[in-house]
């Protein structure tokens, strides 16, 4: 009866525990010191994965066990620099390998399942509103539909600006939305390697 029960209870945990997401740096020289898992539906990044002493060298792998489920991930290497992928979806396993590509933010979801939709293309958006506070950002290809909300739980306010990158040698269509739901959107803005600043004020309104 005991080992019957120790089996169903090893059964359970391997089903629990069934997904796996394997992240290899493959920047070439930088080490990543953190990394952040996060259910996409949590509010926040939560503890360091690594802990206080591991880190990721460049060329090796670490595998994390997680119950199948859509994840957040983040990671930071030693010069601070972060790279986010949203709505990985993780069933079985995932395979990550993280370049200089990856830098900044990228929607795994949308992309399918690769980590080389990053881009080291910086686009800044910069609030010239004067009185509202941007409450929405968006930026995509120009032939794709609107993805995630680039500011995520944060705001804009007057003067301040965002910056996210994109992968250069594109036409991207840029889009927001302030406090009192005024739109302002761009189209087909060509983006190369130097990246794209916009400073949104009124006269860009819809």
């Amino acid at each position: 009866m005991r080992k019957t029960l120790f089996i169903l209870m090893m059964a359970f945990v391997a089903v629990s525990f069934a997904g796996r997401l394997n992240i290899t740096n493959d920047t070439g020289n930088y080490e990543f010191y953190y990394v952040y898992i996060s259910p996409s539906s949590a509010d926040s990044w939560g503890d360091d994965w690594l802990g206080s002493s591991e880190t990721i060298s460049p060329g090796n792998s670490r595998t994390f066990r997680l119950n199948n489920g859509e994840y957040d991930v983040q990671i930071e290497d030693e010069d601070g620099d972060t790279y986010i992928f949203w709505n990985v979806e993780v069933s079985g396993t995932v395979d990550m390998w993280v370049d200089l590509d990856n830098l900044g933010e990228q929607d795994w979801g949308r992309a399918g399942s690769s980590a080389s939709v990053g881009g080291t293309a910086p686009v800044t958006i910069e609030n010239d509103l004067g009185s509202w506070t941007i409450w929405y950002v968006y930026g995509d290809p120009s032939d794709s539909p609107w993805g995630e909300d680039r500011l995520g739980s944060d705001l804009l306010d007057p003067g301040e600006s965002l910056t996210f990158y994109v992968p250069a040698g594109d036409y991207y269509d840029f889009k927001c939305e302030d406090e009192d739901g005024d739109v302002y959107t761009i189209w087909e803005v060509w983006v190369d390697s130097d990246g794209f600043y916009w400073s949104v004020d009124l006269s860009d309104m819809d």
